[in-house]
């Protein structure tokens, strides 16, 4: 089931990414683009890297280290999310509003999700 919200979650911030992505091409040229691609993939990245190191630490059966298993790869995803938006922004300075924005509407999909059926 996690594998599956996962899934969900990671196609939604495709789309999302995607049409932002296209919107800054049209709006700031390609390098805003190329910029917004960088903030798409920061998402994604830190979504894969919440399912991964969730699913292969947590067993089913005992709640309390699923819960723990979680909370441990909270914690690592904001420290990775914070040094990649650090570096990325460091890259892309003349186009760092198209990565923050582009990452910060990829995150809206959690909500979808959540706000949706998720079996």
């Amino acid at each position: 089931m996690l594998r599956q919200v996962a899934l969900k979650v990671v196609r939604i911030q495709l789309l999302i990414g995607l049409v932002s992505s296209g919107v800054w091409v049209w709006a700031g040229g390609l390098e805003a683009g190329l910029a917004a691609l960088v903030g798409l993939g920061i998402s994604v990245l830190m979504t894969g890297y919440v399912a991964l190191r969730w699913s292969l630490s947590s067993d089913p059966r005992e709640p309390q280290a699923m819960l723990g298993g979680f909370y441990r790869a909270q914690v690592m995803k904001l420290l990775l999310g914070t040094g990649l938006i650090f570096i990325g922004v460091y890259v892309f300075r003349d186009q760092a509003a198209a990565l923050v924005t582009t990452l910060a509407l990829t995150l809206s999909a959690y909500g979808f999700v959540l706000l949706g059926k998720i079996d």
